[in-house]
Protein backbone atom coordinates (compact mmCIF):
# COMPACT_ATOMS: atom_id res chain seq x y z
CA UNK A 1 0.00 0.00 0.00
CA UNK A 2 3.03 2.99 0.97
CA UNK A 3 4.56 1.42 -2.52
CA UNK A 4 1.38 2.29 -4.59
CA UNK A 5 0.47 5.52 -2.74
CA UNK A 6 4.26 6.76 -3.57
CA UNK A 7 3.74 5.53 -7.48
CA UNK A 8 0.25 7.81 -7.36
CA UNK A 9 1.98 10.49 -5.16
CA UNK A 10 4.70 10.73 -7.80
CA UNK A 11 2.76 11.22 -10.66
CA UNK A 12 0.42 13.48 -9.42
CA UNK A 13 3.53 16.24 -7.92
CA UNK A 14 5.07 15.80 -11.27
CA UNK A 15 2.12 15.97 -13.54
CA UNK A 16 1.83 19.89 -12.40
CA UNK A 17 5.43 20.75 -11.17
CA UNK A 18 7.95 19.95 -13.98
CA UNK A 19 6.09 22.44 -16.16
CA UNK A 20 7.75 25.08 -14.36
CA UNK A 21 10.81 23.57 -13.28
CA UNK A 22 10.10 21.94 -10.15
CA UNK A 23 10.41 17.71 -10.15
CA UNK A 24 7.57 17.57 -7.86
CA UNK A 25 10.19 16.75 -4.51
CA UNK A 26 9.24 19.72 -2.41
CA UNK A 27 5.68 18.72 -2.61
CA UNK A 28 6.58 15.10 -1.81
CA UNK A 29 8.37 16.07 2.13
CA UNK A 30 4.76 15.94 3.83
CA UNK A 31 3.77 12.38 2.02
CA UNK A 32 7.00 11.15 3.85
CA UNK A 33 6.90 12.77 6.51
CA UNK A 34 2.96 12.25 7.29
CA UNK A 35 1.46 9.56 5.49
CA UNK A 36 4.93 7.40 5.33
CA UNK A 37 5.89 8.09 8.96
CA UNK A 38 9.77 8.86 7.70
CA UNK A 39 12.11 10.69 9.01
CA UNK A 40 15.44 12.26 9.60
CA UNK A 41 18.02 12.76 6.62
CA UNK A 42 17.08 9.69 4.90
CA UNK A 43 13.61 11.56 4.13
CA UNK A 44 15.98 14.00 2.25
CA UNK A 45 17.89 11.16 0.82
CA UNK A 46 14.75 9.46 -0.66
CA UNK A 47 13.91 12.65 -2.13
CA UNK A 48 16.57 13.10 -4.08
CA UNK A 49 16.34 9.14 -5.06
CA UNK A 50 12.83 10.44 -6.57
CA UNK A 51 14.39 13.32 -8.66
CA UNK A 52 17.04 10.42 -10.09
CA UNK A 53 14.48 8.54 -11.68
CA UNK A 54 11.64 11.26 -12.20
CA UNK A 55 13.62 14.35 -13.90
CA UNK A 56 15.44 13.02 -16.95
CA UNK A 57 12.74 12.29 -19.24
CA UNK A 58 11.07 15.08 -18.87
CA UNK A 59 14.27 17.32 -18.98
CA UNK A 60 14.80 15.80 -22.09
CA UNK A 61 11.79 16.69 -23.65
CA UNK A 62 12.06 19.96 -22.08
CA UNK A 63 15.61 20.46 -24.04
CA UNK A 64 14.06 19.21 -27.04
CA UNK A 65 11.37 21.73 -26.62
CA UNK A 66 13.42 25.12 -25.66
CA UNK A 67 16.92 24.80 -27.59
CA UNK A 68 19.60 27.30 -27.18
CA UNK A 69 20.39 27.11 -22.93
CA UNK A 70 23.43 25.19 -23.16
CA UNK A 71 25.91 27.89 -21.36
CA UNK A 72 23.32 28.62 -18.84
CA UNK A 73 22.60 24.85 -18.03
CA UNK A 74 26.54 24.19 -17.94
CA UNK A 75 27.02 27.47 -15.39
CA UNK A 76 24.34 25.80 -13.00
CA UNK A 77 25.36 22.39 -13.68
CA UNK A 78 29.32 23.26 -12.56
CA UNK A 79 27.80 25.36 -9.40
CA UNK A 80 25.63 22.68 -8.08
CA UNK A 81 28.17 20.45 -7.77
CA UNK A 82 30.40 21.06 -4.91
CA UNK A 83 27.51 23.23 -3.23
CA UNK A 84 25.25 19.70 -3.29
CA UNK A 85 28.10 17.98 -1.34
CA UNK A 86 28.08 20.59 1.19
CA UNK A 87 24.43 20.53 1.75
CA UNK A 88 23.92 16.71 2.75
CA UNK A 89 26.63 17.32 5.15
CA UNK A 90 24.60 20.39 6.80
CA UNK A 91 21.68 18.47 6.41
CA UNK A 92 22.97 15.37 8.15
CA UNK A 93 25.02 17.63 11.12
CA UNK A 94 23.28 21.02 11.79
CA UNK A 95 19.78 19.67 10.12
CA UNK A 96 19.53 16.82 11.99
CA UNK A 97 17.07 18.56 14.25
CA UNK A 98 13.45 18.15 12.97
CA UNK A 99 12.18 21.21 14.40
CA UNK A 100 15.13 23.58 12.66
CA UNK A 101 14.63 21.47 9.65
CA UNK A 102 10.54 22.24 8.90
CA UNK A 103 10.87 25.99 10.20
CA UNK A 104 14.15 26.54 7.62
CA UNK A 105 11.63 25.12 4.88
CA UNK A 106 8.84 26.32 5.68
CA UNK A 107 10.14 29.81 5.95
CA UNK A 108 12.13 29.10 2.58
CA UNK A 109 8.94 28.10 1.02
CA UNK A 110 6.56 30.80 1.99
CA UNK A 111 8.57 33.28 1.07
CA UNK A 112 9.63 31.89 -2.45
CA UNK A 113 5.89 31.47 -2.97
CA UNK A 114 4.54 34.93 -2.27
CA UNK A 115 7.59 36.74 -4.20
CA UNK A 116 6.01 34.95 -7.17
CA UNK A 117 2.65 35.69 -6.97
CA UNK A 118 2.88 39.43 -5.91
CA UNK A 119 4.31 40.21 -9.50
CA UNK A 120 4.38 43.77 -11.33
CA UNK A 121 1.85 44.76 -14.26
CA UNK A 122 4.59 45.57 -16.88
CA UNK A 123 6.35 43.06 -18.53
CA UNK A 124 10.40 43.03 -18.59
CA UNK A 125 12.12 42.47 -21.51
CA UNK A 126 13.31 38.63 -21.57
CA UNK A 127 17.42 38.65 -22.63
CA UNK A 128 18.75 36.83 -25.25
CA UNK A 129 18.99 32.99 -24.75
CA UNK A 130 22.67 32.86 -24.07
CA UNK A 131 23.06 35.86 -22.15
CA UNK A 132 21.59 35.32 -18.75
CA UNK A 133 19.54 38.33 -17.51
CA UNK A 134 22.11 39.54 -14.61
CA UNK A 135 25.46 37.57 -15.58
CA UNK A 136 26.71 33.93 -15.82
CA UNK A 137 27.88 34.67 -11.93
CA UNK A 138 25.05 35.56 -10.54
CA UNK A 139 23.27 32.68 -12.35
CA UNK A 140 26.63 30.40 -10.99
CA UNK A 141 25.71 32.27 -7.33
CA UNK A 142 22.03 31.57 -7.47
CA UNK A 143 22.65 28.08 -8.60
CA UNK A 144 25.19 27.41 -6.19
CA UNK A 145 22.88 28.74 -3.03
CA UNK A 146 19.53 26.31 -4.69
CA UNK A 147 21.58 23.50 -4.77
CA UNK A 148 23.01 23.62 -1.40
CA UNK A 149 19.87 23.99 0.45
CA UNK A 150 18.36 21.75 -2.11
CA UNK A 151 20.55 19.10 -1.71
CA UNK A 152 20.11 19.71 2.35
CA UNK A 153 16.29 19.46 2.42
CA UNK A 154 16.09 17.10 -0.36
CA UNK A 155 13.73 18.78 -2.73
CA UNK A 156 16.35 19.86 -5.27
CA UNK A 157 17.92 22.77 -6.16
CA UNK A 158 15.78 23.67 -9.36
CA UNK A 159 12.38 24.37 -6.64
CA UNK A 160 14.94 27.17 -5.53
CA UNK A 161 16.10 28.73 -8.76
CA UNK A 162 13.03 28.42 -10.62
CA UNK A 163 10.96 31.24 -8.60
CA UNK A 164 14.44 33.14 -8.64
CA UNK A 165 14.91 32.97 -12.60
CA UNK A 166 11.51 33.59 -12.95
CA UNK A 167 10.08 36.07 -9.87
CA UNK A 168 13.51 37.93 -9.96
CA UNK A 169 15.23 38.00 -13.09
CA UNK A 170 12.20 37.95 -14.92
CA UNK A 171 12.97 34.96 -16.77
CA UNK A 172 9.99 32.96 -18.90
CA UNK A 173 8.89 30.23 -17.33
CA UNK A 174 9.73 27.89 -20.12
CA UNK A 175 13.23 29.25 -20.10
CA UNK A 176 13.83 28.98 -16.49
CA UNK A 177 12.37 25.71 -16.58
CA UNK A 178 15.05 23.87 -18.57
CA UNK A 179 17.94 25.65 -16.26
CA UNK A 180 16.05 24.74 -13.13
CA UNK A 181 16.18 20.97 -13.76
CA UNK A 182 19.07 20.88 -15.07
CA UNK A 183 20.27 21.61 -11.59
CA UNK A 184 17.87 19.47 -9.62
CA UNK A 185 19.18 16.48 -11.75
CA UNK A 186 22.78 17.49 -10.58
CA UNK A 187 21.85 18.33 -6.99
CA UNK A 188 19.85 15.21 -6.66
CA UNK A 189 22.60 12.67 -8.19
CA UNK A 190 26.26 14.43 -6.37
CA UNK A 191 23.60 14.97 -3.18
CA UNK A 192 22.35 11.28 -3.25
CA UNK A 193 26.23 9.91 -3.66
CA UNK A 194 27.14 12.40 -0.81
CA UNK A 195 24.39 11.12 1.61
CA UNK A 196 25.28 7.37 1.08
CA UNK A 197 29.23 7.66 1.01
CA UNK A 198 28.52 9.96 4.37
CA UNK A 199 26.26 6.94 6.26
CA UNK A 200 28.83 4.42 5.07
CA UNK A 201 31.61 6.40 6.87
CA UNK A 202 29.65 7.19 9.91
CA UNK A 203 29.36 11.12 9.12
CA UNK A 204 26.58 13.04 10.76
CA UNK A 205 23.16 11.51 12.08
CA UNK A 206 21.30 8.77 10.61
CA UNK A 207 20.23 6.96 8.69
CA UNK A 208 21.18 9.04 5.54
CA UNK A 209 20.94 6.33 2.95
CA UNK A 210 17.48 6.47 1.43
CA UNK A 211 14.26 3.82 1.43
CA UNK A 212 15.21 2.78 -1.79
CA UNK A 213 12.06 1.15 -2.41
CA UNK A 214 9.76 4.63 -1.67
CA UNK A 215 12.21 6.27 -3.34
CA UNK A 216 11.99 4.36 -6.59
CA UNK A 217 8.32 4.02 -6.26
CA UNK A 218 8.05 8.03 -5.98
CA UNK A 219 10.10 8.03 -8.92
CA UNK A 220 8.36 5.99 -11.48
CA UNK A 221 4.98 7.82 -10.65
CA UNK A 222 6.78 10.58 -11.34
CA UNK A 223 8.73 9.85 -14.76
CA UNK A 224 5.10 9.10 -15.87
CA UNK A 225 3.92 12.36 -14.41
CA UNK A 226 6.73 15.15 -16.22
CA UNK A 227 5.96 12.86 -19.33
CA UNK A 228 1.96 13.90 -18.95
CA UNK A 229 2.63 17.37 -17.43
CA UNK A 230 4.88 18.78 -20.20
CA UNK A 231 2.32 17.61 -22.80
CA UNK A 232 -0.23 19.60 -20.78
CA UNK A 233 1.55 22.84 -20.36
CA UNK A 234 1.63 23.56 -23.70
CA UNK A 235 -2.27 24.65 -23.70
CA UNK A 236 -1.23 27.25 -20.96
CA UNK A 237 0.25 30.69 -21.06
CA UNK A 238 2.98 32.44 -19.12
CA UNK A 239 0.84 33.84 -16.88
CA UNK A 240 -0.61 31.02 -15.58
CA UNK A 241 2.07 28.42 -15.52
CA UNK A 242 4.00 31.45 -12.92
CA UNK A 243 1.17 31.63 -10.63
CA UNK A 244 0.75 27.83 -10.50
CA UNK A 245 4.90 27.56 -9.81
CA UNK A 246 3.90 30.66 -6.72
CA UNK A 247 1.25 29.25 -5.39
CA UNK A 248 2.53 25.44 -4.90
CA UNK A 249 5.91 26.81 -3.51
CA UNK A 250 3.28 28.83 -0.79
CA UNK A 251 0.90 26.31 0.11
CA UNK A 252 3.88 24.01 0.77
CA UNK A 253 5.61 26.98 3.01
CA UNK A 254 2.17 27.32 4.87
CA UNK A 255 1.42 23.73 5.59
CA UNK A 256 4.86 23.65 7.37
CA UNK A 257 4.30 26.62 9.19
CA UNK A 258 1.10 25.54 10.24
CA UNK A 259 2.50 22.04 10.91
CA UNK A 260 4.59 23.96 13.24
CA UNK A 261 2.52 25.36 15.42
CA UNK A 262 0.13 22.47 16.17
Amino acid sequence: MDLLLAVLAGFTVAAVTTPVGISGAVLLLPVQLSALGMHGPAVSATNLLYNVVATPLGLRRLVRSARGHGAEMAVAVVAAVPCSIVGAAVRVTWLSDPDLFRALLAVLMFGMGLRLLIVRSRKRPEPAPNAPARGRGVLALAAGGAALFGAAVGIGGGSLLAPLLVGVSGWLTSRAAVVALSTTLTTSVVGLTAYAVFDLVGFGAAPATPDWGVGLALGVGGMAGSLVGIGLSRRLGEQPLRFLLGGLILLTGVSYLVGLVR
